[in-house]
């Protein structure tokens, strides 16, 4: 085995990498120029920055990824989520206040297994810096002579994450001068107009004319009573003169709030506080708008509907508005307004993460509930499970990274309960056969609360980006 030397230079970064070459298999090759099929090491060097990354096939692998990914976003100016990797991941971006730097962390390997250290390194580039990077991965790539197995599959991001609309121009600006050609031909297709969105012809409503302007002989429509008397739509004369349906005041729902038991146990907050996160992160699209952390106090049913929110922590009343909270919430009346009530603290961070815990805490270790712990049943479980998922996994994978589950499975291997456990799954849930396959009511989930009252069997289940399903039970066999 030999070693050789690539280097790929653009004028302000520079990929170096060292490998093994087999010379055996190589020497069918007509090309004088051997194949780098083992990576020993890489280097990435920028003009004029000191730190110079570096590490095995994990960094390259990651570098490559999260790069590329960011590059998408910037341009697109669509919200990656690949771009900025939570854990495990030996690059990462994250977002800076000024226009033209790029703020890229890199995490040293350490150990001979090439562990990612938990303290980053930051480096700042500029976007032609940052150009220069994607042009540098775009060569290496294309070069079927150095790791012919390296590749790098882009995928749409999650809609969710669109932000509004910021001028190409204006992105670019910095970067008018020295971008790869990768770059220039991105910047281009972005700059194609959009196709605007054709509405549907909607129907035409016309007043109704008095009775007086009203041509002869017009008829009513068809089950229409023309002689209704409009006192007998009084509410005092429906089936249930003691129900009131009228909506609560804003000083009202306080005041009814104020007195209503908080819930305590701690098994049932942590379902709420998981639906609370659920509803608010798949209807916060905007993320990209605020500038500051907005925090607030929200109170929840048992049920898990929004009842109401405060802001707290100088967070301005008018804020709300760039957050999902008032299309969430729920106006209830005082026949609907229930005996408990949980209290959240919720921040919308201006780094686009949702944090959401109980206001008063956790009391106790929180449980999923009443659980299935026979070995037997969980084996017999595990295997069905995994057959029914992988039967109605027909769809190709969008998603390049792994979507972790938690799933809770009745013993008649009825799926009543899911939980993304990363951000990947997160965002690409309905990719799965979860959502279709999912019965809840089955184990009396939503019957005045959102804990399963029958046993449930826990398993973890990952869906991964070559088709491949693993299924497992959380606490073993």
């Amino acid at each position: 085995m030999n070693t050789i030397r690539r280097q790929y230079n653009l004028p302000n970064c520079q990929l170096i990498l060292e490998g093994l070459v087999d010379a055996n298999a190589d020497s069918s090759q007509v090309s004088g120029r051997p194949v780098l099929s083992t990576l020993i090491n890489a280097e990435c060097r920028f003009t004029g920055v000191e730190t110079v990354l570096n590490g095995g096939r994990s960094f390259l692998d990651n570098l490559i990824a999260v790069v590329s990914a960011y590059a998408q976003e910037f341009l697109s100016g669509v919200y990656h989520t690949e771009a900025h990797p939570e854990e495990g991941s030996a690059i990462a971006f994250e977002k800076t206040n000024v226009p033209d730097r790029h703020r890229l962390l890199w995490y040293p390997e350490t150990g001979a297994q090439g562990g990612v250290a938990t303290e980053a390194k930051a480096v700042e580039l500029t976007t032609v810096q940052l150009y220069d990077l994607v042009e540098a991965i775009d060569q290496l790539l294309t070069d079927n002579r150095t790791l012919p197995d390296l590749t790098l599959d882009l995928a749409p991001v999650s809609r969710r994450y669109r932000q509004a609309d910021v001028p190409m121009a204006q992105r670019l600006a910095p970067a008018v001068v020295g971008l790869g050609s990768l770059a220039i031909a991105a910047g281009l297709f972005y700059l194609t107009p959009t196709p605007q969105e054709i509405e549907p012809p909607q129907a035409r409503v016309e007043e109704v004319r008095d009775e007086e302007d009203s041509p002869e002989g017009l008829e009513s429509p068809p089950g229409t009573d023309t002689d209704t008397d409009i006192e007998s739509l009084d509410p005092e004369d429906s089936e249930d003169p003691e129900t009131d349906e009228t909506p609560l005041s804003s000083a009202e729902l306080a005041t009814l709030l104020a007195d209503a038991t908080q819930i305590g146990d701690a098994t049932e907050l942590s379902y709420l506080e998981r639906e609370l996160y659920r509803q608010l992160d798949r209807g916060w699209e905007d993320r990209n708008e605020i500038n500051r952390d907005l925090e607030y106090r929200v109170a929840v049913g048992q049920d898990g509907a929004i009842l109401s929110y405060e802001p707290i922590a100088g967070t301005s009343e008018g804020s709300d508005r760039q957050t999902p909270l008032p299309e969430l919430a729920f106006i209830p009346t005082s026949a609907s307004l229930p005996e408990e009530i949980a209290d959240f603290r919720v921040v919308f961070t201006d780094n686009s993460v949702l944090q959401v815990s109980p206001w008063f805490g956790y009391a106790e270790n929180p449980t999923l509930g009443p659980e299935i712990e026979d070995s037997a049943t969980l084996r017999r479980l595990n295997d069905e499970l995994y057959d029914t998922l992988i039967e109605e996994w027909t769809e190709t994978p969008i998603f390049q990274r792994a979507l972790r589950f938690r799933v809770g499975v009745l013993e008649d291997g009825t799926i009543a309960d899911y939980q993304a456990e990363n951000q990947p799954a997160a965002d690409f849930f309905e990719e799965t056969p979860l959502p279709d396959l999912a019965e809840p009511e089955a184990a009396g989930i939503g019957d005045g609360s959102l804990v399963p009252k029958e046993p449930l069997a826990q398993f973890d289940v990952v869906f991964r980006p070559n088709k491949v399903l693993e299924v497992s039970p959380q606490r073993g066999f």
